[in-house]
């Protein structure tokens, strides 16, 4: 009898509803086991046409996605669809790029399976998911809103290591704007007297306290005689046990196996299992679907199902570890046979063997199917699983005591399936691990893989562990040309984001020189990343032009998105440089299409990361800043391992700050992810230029001192965005020798248009020259170099670069002194006021206000006279006398004379000869 769960119906039943009207969701039912999960949801989606269930099983061994394979079972359709983009992994060029294009389709495939007429999918018991099916969830529940598909998921509170995968989750599908959560409340005592109907009261309270209001209990304690323990699960297992002794020996022993086997059997496995003929089998099945112990499942002959997991367990748990261990033995040799070439139940059979294993050659059986698993999970784009199962094999094959090539293979795997899965940390271990393996027992075969594994990310400790790797592959004698270009760019690659970009430069050289000599278009892609790295001004801007498009083609061809990215990027700072608008929007735009299209995270991150500091470049901050926040969200949720990832967010806020003067939450989170780098040149700057920006003058001050003896290091110089945040601490410490220092580096650099695509576009670095001049003093080479800047920045249009150009123009002619540059500090000054006003930028909108004010007073000073006295004295010039004077101004001539007096003595002149020369100067000029 159902009972209860009015409210949880209506909830259902209104959510159900609302499919109707293309608005689904994902409901999301909690409670511990025996709540009545399962039982609410059948309740409720009775009668609705297309319902597709899936159920999540207890065991490490499952396939992955293997609730999803259930509901795709009920949908031919759908399961078409994943079956072709499965077709095409085997020999993908991007297998990342392939797993997400899978979780793309399959999510539009159900989309699609909910039209016209709605659909509902159940996936039970997401306490024991997997990470790829919680990842295919994920990504469907943010699409949900507008489709006629409704996911209604149970599971239990997390807890135990399957737990913490959904644990992890959560958070982000609660977030969800179509997500209903829907705890399940225990039972109240009306709804045991509606299950126990004509029970005296006190046999209904003593129901009620016994059971707790759960329903797998309360049916216990109706079933077991009233003076039985005053628990509900201890209730049950005393039930399992009274019904177990009613049923036959042979029964008995069939019902061990089954709870060895897992939640639900197959009565052909199982048969093998036991060794025992199938109709024997089939009838002690019989036997115990009619005890209530099992339960067969729909549409499915020849499968049972424990009547509950707690009755499973209770059933296991009761098993001694010597019989235990034995049955899973029988398991894993029944199984390898079922599973023979099929590789998708090879993680069965290896937890089988884990658990039975006591020897060696057991755990290296256990090993090997390990393995096989994880090459079955990796077909199916399941990295974390197969990271998993390659953790197990791992782990079996050490304690196996097996060779060391064997030990340095499977520690290459496991850190490539880590770095897929995005783990990038446990993969830099792993890796390293790897190398000295190889290193130890001479497999030199192994060390350039190694070195390669991990690629692209700055996780501390990142340059010096993969340079110690590339440098002993490099010493591998006859390495293949191709294979030589892609360690010397990995190393090139590393050493530039350690500052050491001299050395970097030369390393990209020789790689790329060797790529294009090899003619392998992977090495000479990865050479030409590096040298970009290292030293892009060392490539002809029109050959980086033909690298990018080079890079797009060869993307095109074999299936690798990020090469195309990498493509699109290049064109873009190539364009950037000569303030070519046009190629920007063009490579923005693909940049965009491909993360739609792709949907990789470190895609979407670079396209919001690019089109952020483009639009800051032209002044469009809000737009600028929303682009930076989802670019951070992006970082710290699904790249959380790259600390680069949000840390690019953190140097835009400051460096916008440095640019307008507002005033922002840098503190958040930028100090937390500086102090987890790694001492590179940005890292240390970047440091010492939060703390100013945060109003740390004092802090600011002592990382500056540690950066002062740096700043003629070219190598460190000349590290990306390390000028940028130089100059604004140079400045404010109005250091002289160190502007000497950080200017004659900088005079080496290329004059571009503009730069810093990814973090934050500036414009014309003319500007840091003009800067560093002026804290030197040096005012005519501070006049030289905005008035460049200024130029290059109008024709590019960037706006913000060019009140700031303004600013700091207007004030190296002020600086300057000179009379005459005074009516032009005005207007420039006044122009960047009203035009930093109009962009929101109140720091140089309050410099240019001081600016105006000061060339006023200045102007005053050089100029003394009234605008009386400087018309009379105009008219002196002209060599008319005081009553001339008087009489074209209509004053008395006394007045006339009193103003002459009051001339001479204001300009210390003797006569009034001295005064009609001096007229003709500028000190009396307008």
């Amino acid at each position: 009898m159902f009972v209860g769960r009015a409210a949880e119906l209506a909830e259902l039943a209104g959510r159900l509803a609302a499919v109707a009207d293309d608005r689904g969701g994902l409901l999301l039912l909690s409670g511990p086991a025996g709540i009545g999960k399962t039982r609410t949801v059948e309740e409720a989606v009775a009668g609705t046409p297309a319902v597709a269930w899936g159920r999540c099983v207890d065991d490490p061994g499952a396939p992955p996605l293997w609730p999803w394979r259930r509901v795709m079972r009920a949908l031919p359709a759908v399961r078409a669809v994943v079956d072709g983009a499965l077709s095409g992994v085997e020999g993908a060029a991007d297998l990342e790029a392939a797993r997400f294009a899978l979780v793309a389709t399959t999510t539009e495939a159900l989309l699609d399976a909910a039209e016209p007429g709605g659909l509902v999918v159940v996936l039970e018991d997401l306490h024991w998911a997997d990470e790829t099916s919680l990842r295919l969830l994920r990504h469907l529940a943010g699409e949900l809103p507008r489709s006629r598909l409704l996911v209604i998921g149970t599971y239990r509170d997390p807890s135990g290591p399957a737990g913490e995968r959904l644990d992890a989750v959560l958070p982000e599908l609660l977030r969800g704007p179509a997500t209903r959560a829907l705890p399940l409340a225990p039972l109240t005592e009306d709804d045991v007297r509606a299950y126990l109907p004509g029970a005296p009261d006190d046999a209904v309270r003593a129901a009620h306290r016994r059971s707790g209001g759960n329903p797998l209990y309360l049916r216990a304690v109706a079933r077991a005689p009233a003076d039985g323990a005053d628990d509900g699960g201890t209730e049950l297992r005393h039930l399992v046990r009274t019904t177990l002794t009613a049923l036959p020996p042979t029964a008995l022993d069939l019902l061990d196996s089954a709870s060895v086997l897992g939640e639900e059997v197959d009565a052909g496995r199982l048969a093998a299992v036991t060794a025992r003929a199938a109709d024997g089998v089939g009838a002690d099945l019989d036997a115990a679907v009619a005890a209530g112990v099992l339960t067969a499942v729909p549409d499915l002959p020849g499968r049972r199902r424990f009547a509950h997991a707690v009755v499973r367990d209770a059933i296991y748990a009761d098993l001694s570890p010597s019989r235990r261990e034995e049955l899973h033995r029988r398991a894993a040799v029944a199984l390898e046979q079922f599973t023979g070439d099929d590789d998708s139940g090879a993680g069965v059979v290896a937890g089988h063997w884990l658990r039975a294993a006591s020897d060696g050659p057991e755990l290296l059986r256990a090993a090997s199917w390990a393995r096989r698993a994880a090459t079955a999970a990796t077909r199916s784009l399941a990295f974390d699983e197969a990271a998993r199962f390659l953790a197990t094999a791992l782990d079996a094959a050490e304690r196996a005591g097996t060779e060391p090539g064997e030990r340095a293979e499977l520690l290459l795997e496991l850190a490539t399936a880590e770095f897929r899965a995005g783990r990038f940390g446990e993969s830099l271990v792993h890796a390293t691990a790897a190398s000295d393996a190889a290193a130890a027992c001479g497999r030199s075969d192994l060390l350039a893989p190694a070195a390669l594994t991990v690629h692209d990310i700055a996780a501390p400790g990142f340059p010096p562990a993969v340079m110690r790797m590339c440098e002993r592959a490099l010493a591998v004698p006859s390495l293949p040309p191709a294979l030589r270009a892609r360690l010397l760019a990995q190393s090139a690659s590393v050493l530039a984001d350690a500052g050491r970009i001299g050395a970097a430069a030369a390393h990209s050289a020789e790689a790329l020189a060797l790529a294009e000599r090899s003619g392998d278009p992977e090495a000479v892609l990865d050479a030409v990343r590096a040298r970009m790295k290292a030293s892009p001004a060392a490539l002809d801007r029109q050959e980086r032009m033909r690298l990018g498009l080079l890079a797009i083609e060869h993307a095109a061809t074999t299936g690798q998105p990020l090469v195309e990215l990498w493509g699109a990027k290049w064109r873009i700072d190539a364009a950037l440089e000569v303030g070519d608008g046009a190629i920007v929007e063009d490579e923005l735009a693909r940049v965009t299409a491909l993360a739609r299209r792709t949907r990789l995270p470190l895609v979407r991150w670079h396209d919001l990361r690019l089109r952020a500091s483009v639009a800051a470049l032209y002044g469009r901050f809000d737009e600028a800043m929303a682009l930076n926040d989802e670019a951070r969200v992006i970082g710290e949720e699904e790249l959380a391992q790259d600390i680069s990832a949000a840390g690019m967010s953190a140097a835009f806020l400051y460096q916008h700050a440095l640019v307008t003067g507002v005033e922002l939450d840098v503190e958040r989170f930028a100090p937390r992810l500086l102090e987890t780098a790694g001492d590179t040149p940005i890292v240390l700057t970047s440091r010492a230029a939060v703390s100013l920006v945060s109003g740390r003058r004092e802090e600011a001050a002592a990382r500056y001192a540690q950066l002062r003896p740096r700043m003629a290091e070219r190598d460190f110089v000349e590290a990306a965005g390390v000028a940028e945040s130089l100059v604004p601490l140079v400045e404010q410490f109005g250091d002289a020798g160190a502007a000497r220092d950080l200017a004659a580096v900088l005079a080496g650099m290329p004059t571009i248009a503009a730069g810093g695509a990814g973090v934050y576009c500036s414009g014309s670095p003319d500007a840091l020259r003009g800067r560093l001049a002026v804290v030197r003093e040096e005012w005519d080479e501070a006049v030289a170099r905005f008035e460049e800047a200024l130029a290059s920045d109008s024709r590019t249009g960037a706006l913000p670069a060019v009140v700031n150009d303004r600013v700091g123009l207007a004030g190296a002619l002020l600086g300057r002194g000179r009379a005459v540059d005074l009516p032009r500090v005005r207007e420039l000054a006044s122009a960047a006021r009203t035009e930093a006003h109009r962009l929101g930028m109140p720091g140089p909108e309050r410099r240019a206000a001081v600016l105006v004010e000061r060339a006023g007073r200045a102007a005053r000073a050089a100029d003394p006279l009234t605008d009386r006295e400087r018309e009379i004295a105009a008219l002196v010039a002209q060599a008319l006398s005081n009553r001339q004077i008087a009489e074209r101004l209509v004053l008395s001539e006394r007045t006339v004379e009193s103003h002459v007096r009051n001339i001479l003595a204001k300009l210390g002149l003797a006569n009034r000869t001295e005064l009609a020369t001096r007229v003709s100067g500028p000190s009396v000029r307008r």
